[in-house]
């Protein structure tokens, strides 16, 4: 039989552990993914305080207490930090990138955890008020949720974007974006494009293959030429000569971008589909997770490789990436949100009931 000990360390250790390796290996773009990282990581860092704990209290002491130190501060100060940064990051934002509705993203989303603050601190004032007490209940349960799905989902866009390419790759699907004066392309975009070609030289290198790389990107109504012509324009710009490109000039968003890529390589190439085929999409490192749950709805099992974004835009962007996510995953979370809604009035009428 086991002894206790063992049963621990397979439940709690080795479980973990061994769920984190598959869905990193075969399903990156889950939130699993990043729930189970958070969870082996915890578990092997608190063992490894166990452990330095029998050998040396003060090292273990040490490795404890900046741990403890993050928790506090995330719970006591971690809303009303983030509200100021927020505040603090959309000044930065506007002042950079000037006025738009998408630059007002980091104000609504403060100024949405300010109403949860002050709905709290009116609580406080009128504790019998039921009506306010239950607002807050539903507030409070739906905020932790939204938090809490952030937190995996930041975990797994860290994760994907961090997976090394150790295969031989068959396409790199890189995404367009806007065109300056609708015809050159953005910085951000030159990035995706330089991070798609450095993909392709480390191939060649590598393995002396090269890859087919796909310029996915349609014309806008505002650009003279289409993203994919554009990005093929600075790719020939490039020292580096590129054996197969293809020019995908239909698309208009992220799923048309994998969805036609799949049939012009079909087209092109004589292929049914990119299931059996190792695809790479390039692009932004917050936009990188969303791309990929998209290609993998669509059958495909993509990797990817993003490139950096300027670290004053990076809040914003990823916040879109994130609502983006819940739009496209709404009726798991609407049944979550639902559930709190009904246990929260229940307890409203309840209360009625009992007095």
């Amino acid at each position: 039989m086991l002894s206790m000990t063992a049963f621990f360390y397979i439940i709690f250790v080795g479980v973990p552990i061994v769920c984190f390796l598959y869905w990193n290996y075969f399903r990156p773009t889950s939130l699993w993914n990043g729930f189970f990282f958070l969870i082996s990581s915890g578990v092997l860092y608190t063992l490894l305080i166990l452990l330095l704990e029998k050998a040396n209290q003060s090292l273990a002491l040490i490795f404890l207490v900046p741990v403890i130190l993050v928790i506090l501060f995330l719970s006591v100060l971690g809303l009303s930090a983030s509200i100021v940064g927020l505040f603090w990051n959309e000044k930065v934002l506007l002042k950079r990138e000037g006025r738009s509705f998408s630059n007002l993203v980091p104000l609504i989303v403060a100024l949405g955890l300010l109403g949860v603050q002050a709905l709290m601190l009116l609580v406080t004032f009128y504790s019998r008020n039921i009506f306010l007490t239950t607002l807050l209940g539903f507030s409070t349960a739906t905020l932790f949720y939204l938090i809490f799905l952030f937190i995996m989902y930041g975990t797994t866009a860290i994760l994907y974007n961090h997976f090394p390419i150790t295969k031989k790759v068959d396409y790199i699907i890189i995404l367009g974006a806007g065109l300056i004066d609708g015809e050159r392309v953005t910085p951000l975009l030159a990035s995706r494009i330089d991070r798609g070609v450095a993909l392709y030289v480390r191939q060649k290198r590598k393995y002396g293959h090269e890859p087919t790389i796909i310029l996915s990107g349609g014309k806008g109504p505002d650009e003279k030429i289409s993203e994919a012509q554009a990005m093929k324009h600075y790719l020939d710009s490039l020292p580096v000569i590129i054996k197969t490109v293809y020019l995908e000039e239909q698309s208009t968003n992220t799923e048309e971008n994998i969805q036609f890529s799949e049939k012009l390589a079909g087209v092109r190439d004589g292929i049914s589909d990119f299931k059996d085929k190792q695809v790479v999409i390039a692009t932004n490192n917050y936009h990188l997770l969303r791309a990929g749950k998209i290609a993998t709805r669509l059958g495909i099992h993509a990797r990817g490789v993003g490139s950096k974004t300027k670290m004053y835009y990076l809040p914003t962007a990823f916040i879109r990436e994130y609502v983006g996510y819940l739009v496209m995953t709404k009726r798991k979370h609407l049944l979550f949100i639902g559930f709190f809604f009904i246990v929260s009035l229940l307890q409203f009428i309840m209360y009625f009931v009992a007095k």
